[in-house]
């Protein structure tokens, strides 16, 4: 892991508008608030994933069905997160619990391979033409790690070079603090190809920043980063664990990559825990047990059966047209995000890889980790999160979109008319504060009016231009 530059907004404080927001969610969520002070005596800071607190805290989700999510309160929500890209059908797809529960009436863990594991891996390499071989592990986190492992001990070196705002998992070797770590800007070729020293063991890349702002590599970018990793003896390892559901071969398919490894997880375990890596035969067989001198590597539910069998049924049902719908779906919600946010007079702009988007406030789309992090020192992001819940629209506190294919037409345009509503809302609040402003402006006395500026942040976002 890298950064997190767009996880965590700015505080919010500082906005009429948002501490209005905040009031109307209490008083709209007093469940939520109850089961969270029962959490913060259980588990630190109530929660034990950083990514869904938000303040004053997180709506507590009891259900979810389909593109549905219902809160403790018995608030109905539109699903726009979708466990952050790992629900491509939507919560409790039919087919895929289904198939995982079936494996739990005949055993779900064994200490020997299975014929479910099997039929994922032959599925995976069937789609992804760089994939022979596949290893199973529990998380996307464990399978980076993974990855760093192997891409060590096959060239020898111990040294990693990342990208500023990527998120390969939230343990050792992958942490931008970590002593064998290089990190450079994305999308700057001449830094990572100065970066790439002999002692770099392998460039990890995402095909976009997800946790970083949803951010495209530009094409000509990541395939010239593989061939300068290849031409100085590194591997180059392509980080697909979200971007895997944009095409069925994933996104190192339309970009025309063909990566030493590929780091997997999230969408093929169809809503259960999965990570895997995939390769060529003779990179992935040092860790066989078979191999002389290999890398150890075992995990007590590696390749856990109900991911399997559940991960199968969700990439089978995930064909070209499918992913056809959603790229379609996609475009069409993140034309009316930024035409809403026009007609409201605000600054803003939507990336988009695939059928994942990210809402950023500022003019033009930032093309690096540092741009998107400026886009979030504003109080509009939460502001706008606040509004959307309280519109019924289960977003992120970072802006980031993920469609599932349980979502409608109807779906689509109750999405659309909820950001409309929502810029409004926060335009109205500052035509207002504006008003209020001017009132009380100093008279020819020179009477002295109090400084209404900071709840004003919209100016700070028309400026803030990348």
């Amino acid at each position: 892991m890298t950064t997190l530059p767009a996880d965590r907004p700015s505080p919010t404080h500082g906005s009429a508008v948002l501490e209005a927001l905040l009031a109307e969610y209490r008083a709209r969520t007093p469940g939520s608030a109850t089961a969270f002070r029962r959490a913060t005596a259980a588990l630190p800071g109530g929660e034990t994933r950083f990514v869904t607190y938000f303040p004053p805290y997180p709506v507590i989700l009891a259900e979810g069905h389909g593109s549905r999510l219902l809160d403790v309160d018995g608030i109905e929500y539109l699903d726009l997160v979708n466990n952050y890209t790992s629900l491509i059908h939507g919560n409790a797809y039919p087919p895929a619990m289904t198939a995982a529960a079936a494996v739990l009436a005949s055993g779900a863990v064994f200490p020997s391979p299975h014929e479910l594991q099997l039929e994922l891996a032959e599925l995976l390499a069937a789609r992804i033409p760089s994939v022979q071989r596949v290893r199973f592990t529990n998380s996307g986190t464990e399978a980076s790690v993974l990855a760093a492992r192997l891409a060590q001990r096959a060239t020898g070196r111990g040294r990693l070079l990342l990208f500023d705002g990527a998120y390969h998992g939230s343990a050792p070797p992958l942490l931008a603090d970590g002593p064998d770590v290089v990190t450079v800007p994305y999308n700057d070729l001449d830094a990572a190809r100065e970066a790439l020293t002999e002692d770099i063991a392998a460039v990890f890349a995402e095909p976009f920043l997800g946790a970083g702002g949803v951010i495209p590599g530009r094409p000509e970018f990541l395939r010239a980063v593989a061939e300068s990793a290849r031409e100085r003896g590194a591997l180059f390892v392509l980080d697909e664990v979200q971007s895997l559901r944009n095409a069925v071969g994933g996104e190192q398919a339309r970009l025309g990559l063909r990566p030493d490894l590929t780091v997997m997880g999230k969408v093929i375990g169809g809503g259960m825990p999965i990570g895997a890596i995939g390769g060529s035969e003779e990179l992935l067989r040092l860790t066989a047990a078979t191999t002389d001198r290999n890398l150890a590597h075992s995990g007590t539910f590696n390749g856990h059966l109900t991911a399997a069998a559940a991960g199968t049924v969700t990439l089978r049902h995930l064909d070209a047209s499918a992913i056809d719908r959603l790229d379609r779906a996609a475009r069409h919600l993140a034309d009316a995000i930024t035409d809403a946010a026009t007609a409201a007079g605000i600054p803003a702009t939507v990336t988009r890889a695939g059928s994942i988007l990210n809402v950023h406030f500022t003019p033009t789309a930032p093309v690096n980790a540092e741009q998107a992090r400026a886009a979030t020192a504003t109080p509009l992001l939460s502001a706008l999160h606040l509004a959307l819940l309280l519109d019924g629209v289960y977003t992120t506190p970072r802006g980031m979109i993920n469609l599932s294919t349980a979502l409608d037409a109807n779906d689509l345009d109750r999405a659309a008319q909820a950001y409309a509503h929502a810029f409004q809302r926060l335009a109205d609040a500052e035509t207002q504060t504006d008003a209020d402003a001017d009132a009380g402006r100093p008279d020819r006395s020179g009477q002295a009016v109090p400084d209404h500026s900071e709840d004003v942040p919209f100016r700070q976002a028309k400026e803030a231009t990348p």
